[in-house]
């Protein structure tokens, strides 16, 4: 790429010309912050809206859309326009958690009035990425991240959760196959159909594929990197809301379960990624 990436660190802003494209994306990213903070608020303010036995689900991550994607989402735009590398690896992930979040949405809940706005956010979101990656000058982003970047350790725990992930789905379609039990979640095939569709379609190989290229030190195993990290944390926040949410709303159930427990030790160790990665941008500038 001939992008000029200048003062690409956590506190340096410079003037870099940026291409048409990437102001598109800029734009694009915008609207999706407002259209995820409007039907989330939404979803919150008016939770008949849902229909099914998504409801749980749905109102905990509207909750961490609204409260946490979308102002780190608003931030990581701002602060991008200005030249922070960090800000726009953060931007990536926080798109890159658009997609698979709304992918539930579009997919897995059952038609509302939120069906178009929901394919909107979906749509818009994958093309910021797509316009983001092809501005990428990779090569200077794999120079901006310091020798000492624990990318390794890193990249063991992502390929840890993508094969677990990948276990807890794949084992339950093994049974349906060799034993006849059918698959589902909370009691819900559908359920399973949509949440394992996503994950080993989308989540898994961006699991892997991000911990292969970090192990490796490869420039792109930086960005993935960053983006599977932020996405997941995220989500894992969105899972630990779901468990409360379930809590509050289900007569006789318990907060303290094998999930919950799981969400509350995943979350910190997905931060603690991001932040190594984050803290280890080095901050000279990095120029293509």
């Amino acid at each position: 790429m001939t992008t000029e990436l200048i003062s690409y660190d956590a506190g340096v802003r410079g003037p870099a010309a940026e291409p048409e494209s990437l102001r598109v994306a800029y734009v694009l990213s915008t609207i999706v912050a407002i259209l995820s903070a409007a039907v989330s608020l939404i979803g919150l303010l008016f939770p008949a809206v849902y229909r099914g036995n998504w409801g749980g689900m749905a109102l905990a991550n509207d909750g961490i859309t609204l409260v946490v994607a979308v102002p780190t989402l608003a931030s990581a735009i701002i602060y991008s326009a200005r030249g922070s590398l960090r800000a726009r690896l953060l931007w990536l992930g926080v798109l890159f958690y658009m997609l698979y979040n709304y992918a539930f949405y579009i997919f897995g809940i059952p038609v509302t009035k939120l069906y178009v706005p929901w394919i909107a956010t979906f749509a818009l979101s994958a093309v910021s990425v797509t316009i983001i990656m092809l501005n990428l000058d990779v090569a200077a982003i794999g120079r901006a991240f310091s020798p000492r970047t624990p990318g390794r350790w890193i990249a063991a725990y992502l390929a840890f959760a993508g094969v677990m992930i990948s276990f807890l789905w794949i084992s339950q379609w093994l049974k349906f196959v060799f034993a006849g039990h059918v698959p589902e979640v909370n009691g819900s095939q559908d359920a399973y159909h949509v949440i394992a569709a996503v994950d080993l379609a989308f989540a898994v190989p961006m699991l892997i594929s991000s911990a292969w290229l970090l192990f490796r030190r490869h420039p792109w195993g930086y960005v993935l990197g960053v983006a599977a990290t932020v996405q997941f944390a995220m989500y894992f926040a969105v899972m630990t809301s779901v468990c409360v949410v379930n809590w509050k709303l289900t007569p006789g159930s318990h907060l303290i379960s094998e999930w919950f427990i799981n969400c509350v030790i995943t979350l910190p160790l997905l931060l603690l990624c991001l932040a190594e990665l984050l803290l280890n941008v080095k901050r000279e500038a990095a120029r293509s």
